[in-house]
């Protein structure tokens, strides 16, 4: 009952065959049609309104939407999810309540686009909309092997490959990537996708063999190659690429085992989607588009359970190369809107992604045609201590020690969008604290250059030609540098909805007094009023505090109470702000935005990034300049991490993580994690 295509052949089938494999499929999803559902949904018991779509339910949903009249053989489903309800209802709702659930589908049909919305229960159309104008994300499915059987069938691309030394076409892995938007006419009529090619022979990374210089134009709409780019034949690489255990040569001798273990069983408990641990609560689901969704996060025990966020997730990620070459200009892609983080999230492996005594989690997606399959182990729930102390104090004069360890909760996934994974994680902490951590690892987007090796050992003199917009890390091997990008959308609640932002800045103060002091610093606080006034960039030398607050409610000493965020390692955009790459992800432009709460704002490049023009999403938004004090507001905050790629990011990259955190301030009357077992 669970099938998902696999995004490449299987061993020993053509890619034609697999793609036969997965249209025969729908098969499956007919029969599952025709099943009725309600078995399943007593199985699964009534769902919390926050829940994802039950397999039930997406069968019911597929099941409508193929009654609709517009719906035709061409007609496929490029997003299905919860339609999420309105917050209010939300936070009313108490077990037993009856709901009325709905999801919410994007399809294309015939060259267009509908929005739809379906009535579970009723297992009827709601609404359905055509948007016109834009291009929903890739169908990962029957896209991608379209796009690679069209190239494949290509003269022209066929005897390129040739004519540089691959006697077999078959033997080389095309590659579809989104083809972006730079205001060229086919971008805005025409579905397209950009075929890169990779030598596949005698290596499992095939990244590592990149055929330079060849770009096929494919239009989705046209079923066909719109435009060969052959701009030179640089050698392909040949150096050690593969990252099965003999490759690196000898292994290094094993290290003592360092075994994670709960004889007594986790400590935190799951019911349905929501989990409860040492003081938090907080609802989970894996949303196909955004990935992991944490909502109704609380802290404090029964009726003293306190808000803190009524929801929080990445809102996209951005990832924009530097070489503005021919075939490389157009590689910045939009990971969540173009691809779907939550269907890219990669089956954990125990022990190696996540400790073994994990809780691992699964979900239900449907594929294009409708397919629905379990998407097993993506994502895992575990208690960890490495040794950390959450608090300690040593006095000297006594002698005495008091300390607490530090043993956190994590939520993970870990998505691998093309060659890069990213390991995401939600940690909560007995403090009262929550961090979200990002962790990048994977295989560089590399260029084939003519020259074996850098020109000179100068940084100045290898940085000119083909080092202009990379780092050599193997002979004729360049990896463009780049950026990775990811803003989140976190919806606090501190104590309620009715919140506002505070600024508060750090500025040096001269002194002229009696004392041998000069100088201090003090700190100003200023609530900016507006939208417009709350995109901030963080400023090293004017370093300031960004804090939601609740005027309404006050601490044991009448300070308001507030929940801080705390960025990290940050990076800013450095392309011009008229470049398509920029406009279209006009989120980097700054790392913090404040808006007031809207539930159809929720992607911060918009709902359709791909081959978008440019300035959807929160430029859109915030020029409206609406008020953010004392309402319920929105952060998004952008964290950016630069990647000039070293030697020993090569062939696959060491884990490089940041991240930010929110902590409490003046909510608690005294540190939370006092009470922690000594």
């Amino acid at each position: 009952m669970s099938y998902r295509p696999d995004n490449s052949a299987p061993p020993g089938e053509t890619r034609s065959s697999s793609l036969d494999r997965a249209l025969a499929a729908s098969a499956l999803a007919l029969a599952l049609l025709a099943w009725a559902p309600a078995s399943i949904a007593a199985a699964d018991g009534p769902p919390h309104p926050l829940d994802p779509l039950t397999l039930a339910e997406q069968v019911a949903a597929v099941r409508a939407l193929r009654a609709a009249p517009e719906w035709g053989e061409t007609s496929r489903l490029a997003h299905l999810t919860l339609d999420e309800p309105d917050k209010e209802g939300v936070l009313a709702w108490k077990t037993g309540d009856s709901w009325r659930r709905r999801a919410f589908a994007i399809v294309v049909s015939g060259g267009r686009t509908f929005e739809a919305v379906i009535d579970l229960a009723g297992e009827r159309l709601a609404s359905w909309t055509p948007v016109e104008g834009v291009q929903p994300g890739i169908l990962l499915t029957e896209e991608w092997r379209t796009a690679q059987e069209i190239v494949r069938a290509h003269p022209g691309w066929r005897e390129a490959i040739r004519r540089r030394g691959i006697a077999e076409p078959e033997d080389v892995v095309p590659v579809p990537l989104t083809a972006g938007y730079f205001g060229r006419p086919l971008e805005a009529t025409d579905r397209l996708l950009k075929v890169l090619s990779f030598d596949g022979r005698e290596t499992s990374n095939y990244w590592g063999r990149p055929i330079e210089g060849l770009v096929a134009v494919v239009s989705l709409s046209q079923g066909k190659v719109v435009e060969l780019i052959d701009g030179g034949e640089a050698p392909i690489p040949d150096g050690p690429v593969d990252l099965d255990p003999g490759a690196a040569g000898e292994p290094r001798a094993p290290l003592n085992a360092v075994t994670l273990d709960q004889p007594g069983g986790p400590s935190y408990q799951v019911d349905g989607h929501f989990v409860r641990w040492s003081g938090w609560s907080f609802h989970w689901r894996l949303d196909p588009r955004l990935g992991m969704v944490l909502s109704l996060v609380r802290f404090g025990a029964g009726e003293s359970a306190r808000s803190i966020l009524y929801q929080a997730s990445l809102s996209e990620m951005f990832v924009p190369y530097t070489d503005p070459g021919e075939g490389w200009y157009f590689r910045a892609y939009m990971d969540a809107g173009e691809y779907g983080l939550g269907k890219l999230a990669s089956r954990l492996e125990p022990g190696v992604d996540c400790p073994a005594h994990a809780t691992f989690l699964a979900s239900w997606f449907v594929d294009e045609w409708g397919n629905p399959w379990l998407h097993e182990r993506s994502a895992c729930l575990f208690e960890r201590y490495a040794g950390d102390v959450a608090w300690r104090h040593f006095e000297s004069v006594t002698g005495r020690t008091d300390a607490a360890r530090l043993t956190e909760l994590v939520v993970r996934t870990v998505p691998a969008v093309g060659n890069y994974d990213y390991v995401l994680d939600w940690v909560f902490r007995p403090d009262g604290s929550i961090r979200a951590a990002v962790g990048a690892t994977g295989v560089p987007q590399v260029k084939a250059v003519t020259s074996r090796r850098p020109p000179a050992a100068t940084a100045a003199e290898s940085a000119a030609g083909d080092g202009r917009y990379g780092h050599w890390v193997a002979e004729h091997t360049v990896a463009i540098h780049h950026d990775h990008f990811f803003n989140f959308r976190l919806d606090l609640d501190v104590d309620g909805r009715q919140n506002g932002f505070v600024r508060e800045r750090l500025r040096t103060v001269e002194l002229d007094g009696p004392g041998p002091r000069t100088s201090t610093w003090i700190v100003d606080a200023e609530a900016p009023a507006t939208e417009g006034q709350a995109k901030l960039t963080i400023d090293l030398q004017r370093p300031a505090l960004w804090r939601v607050v609740n005027p309404r409610v006050r601490g044991p000493l009448g300070y308001p109470v507030s929940y801080q965020l705390v960025p990290e390692r940050n990076a800013v955009a450095l392309f011009s702000p008229t470049d398509f790459v920029q406009r279209r992800a006009g989120f980097t432009g700054h790392h913090l935005w404040v808006t007031p709460y809207r539930a159809a704002e929720r992607y911060a490049a918009g709902v359709y990034p791909n081959q978008s023009r440019g300035g959807d999403g929160l430029p859109s938004w915030t020029s409206r300049d609406r008020p953010i004090q004392d309402t319920d507001i929105v952060l998004w905050y952008t964290l950016g991490m630069r990647h000039v790629v070293r030697t020993e990011d090569w062939p696959v990259m060491p884990t490089v993580r940041t991240g930010f955190e929110l902590r409490p301030f003046d909510f608690f009357a005294r540190n939370p994690a006092l009470d922690l077992p000594r």
